[in-house]
């Protein structure tokens, strides 16, 4: 996850030279976890995955449960008309 501390952590590593020494006051498991526990974003270390930058917006949870519910309404009609239309395709043959 970007933030401070990673921000904080490539800059020693780019000094060159960097030991893990370095940077471990700033990568504590402890750290981390304490700030993720206070809400603290730019307080700690952890792991966001590749999947963080396909994340455009945070919606509130109504708006993504509606955006949920819509998608699976037209998933769901698109299959059912393709249904539709082969059975009538299989019965005019």
């Amino acid at each position: 996850m970007k933030n401070e501390v990673s921000q904080q952590v490539v800059e020693i590593e780019r000094r060159g030279g960097a030991k893990f020494e370095d940077v471990q006051a700033l990568v504590a498991g402890t750290r981390g976890r304490d700030a993720l526990a206070n809400g603290d974003t730019d307080g700690g270390i952890w792991s966001a995955g590749m999947i963080q930058g396909l994340i455009h917006d945070i919606p509130t949870v109504k708006d993504l449960v509606d955006r949920i519910i819509a998608e699976a309404e037209t998933i769901i009609t698109r299959r059912l008309e393709g249904m539709v239309v082969a059975a009538k395709e299989k019965v005019s043959a």
